[in-house]
């Protein structure tokens, strides 16, 4: 058993990711930076961003890079959260970020209707895929973003993966109208916004092909015991918190075992009492810059003194860690709100050859193995009708 014989789709997105913020934004980063007025950004007093399953994940990922360059409130959360609970009172000037690849996902297009009924001043905005047009959620937005993808250069590997490629392309969207807003609230000049952009960039290909196939040959090695377990946890604090939801969910994604996610501090609280925990895979995502630091290396050496299988993705020093627990160290930057867009970024490569070795498929689509059939027709979170929406008070 190789890696070459267990080659997959979503090990190759790992790959790809190093290269893809510079095509991303040759592609779209002149429409993201004009799609909106100066003054769609200055009156704002806050900012939602809304999507379901990934896209709300990559929502989340980005409100470090709003706190610390537009300086506004901003809330990356579920859709439904807006499109059921929220009223004017929690609105306000409000800008809205709706993210749905195909625009007719059923609870965004919710949220975007919502706050044009009820937000007084506010606007709102489609990110939607570029091949995307006359969508339920454009024709409801003020403005949509089309974000065009570079090719997917994955060969015979064409199987639709858990999307690390399609999260990272909404979080740097995210990040860049971050940037921008920033720039237009006065907060730094255009060449520091432009900095800006280019660290994201450099961070990304700071994760090449030499030290991606290194992390490849340790993951591949792991695959052949994790392989055996049928229960995942991923842990983490603060701003990792986007990140360990994510990883969480490819696991499920990826072979259809559960894996569950936790903040630090209620791990040790409650999750540490968990029986087996020789049978637990355990993932910690861990930023050396995280004011939890302390509070999560002891969670680590708890992990280790349960004899819990435990793996780190860190840009701390590997020597910090116990010995037995096997540390990812990867590559940092000094724009801390922009490491969500890559720390995840190894786990394509468990994930994927976990799911070979299962024979299994992505989101249990089908084969032979599994049996598994959508139980909605048509597709998930698009059910939504053509009939006039109507506010759910």
């Amino acid at each position: 058993m190789t890696k070459e014989e267990l080659n997959n789709s979503m090990r190759l997105e790992s790959y790809d990711l190093a290269t893809f913020a510079g095509e991303l934004y040759e592609l779209n980063g002149e429409n993201i930076n004009h799609i909106l007025e100066a003054n769609d950004y200055i009156s704002a007093n806050k900012v939602l961003s809304v999507g379901c399953g990934d896209s709300y994940c990559a929502a989340w990922a980005a409100e470090a890079a709003y706190a610390e360059l537009a300086q506004v409130p901003m809330r990356g959360i579920p859709a439904i959260e807006v499109s059921r609970c929220y009223d004017s009172k929690d609105l306000g000037n409000a800008l809205l970020f709706g993210i749905s690849s195909r625009g007719k996902t059923s609870r965004v297009v919710e949220a975007a209707y919502r706050v044009n009924e009820l937000g007084q001043n506010s606007r709102t905005v489609g990110i939607v895929n570029y091949k995307v047009q006359n969508s339920q959620l454009e024709n409801l937005c003020d403005k949509s973003i089309h974000v065009q993808m570079p090719e997917f250069r994955c060969g015979e590997y064409t199987e639709h993966a858990p999307c690390q490629r399609s999260y990272f392309s909404t979080t740097f969207t995210q990040m860049l109208l971050a940037i921008r807003m920033g720039e237009e609230r006065g907060n730094y000049s255009a060449e520091q916004a432009e900095e800006y952009r280019r660290g994201i960039i450099e961070y990304a290909e700071k994760f090449d092909r030499d030290l991606m196939e290194k992390i490849d040959d340790r993951l591949f090695e792991l695959s052949k015991t994790w392989n055996n377990f049928r229960q995942y946890e991923v842990v983490g604090s603060g701003a990792e918190m986007p990140t360990v939801w994510f990883v969480a969910a490819k696991f499920v994604e990826a072979y259809g075992d559960i894996a569950t996610y936790e903040n630090t501090q209620n791990w040790l609280e409650v999750n540490r009492h968990a029986k087996d925990p020789e049978t637990i895979g355990t993932v910690v995502i861990l930023d050396k810059d995280n004011k939890a630091f302390d509070l999560t290396m002891k969670a680590v050496r708890v992990m280790k003194a349960l004899g819990r299988p435990t793996l780190v993705f860190t840009d701390a020093d590997a020597s910090l860690f116990p010995e037995g627990v096997e540390v990812i160290q990867i590559p940092t930057t000094e724009y801390t709100w922009a490491k969500p867009i890559m720390q995840y970024s190894p786990i394509g490569f468990l994930c994927g050859y976990i799911k070979e070795m299962r024979g299994a498929s992505f989101y249990r689509y089908g084969g032979e193995n599994e049996p598994y059939k959508r139980t909605v027709e048509g597709d998930f979170g698009e059910a939504i009708s053509n009939q006039p929406l109507v506010l759910v008070k």
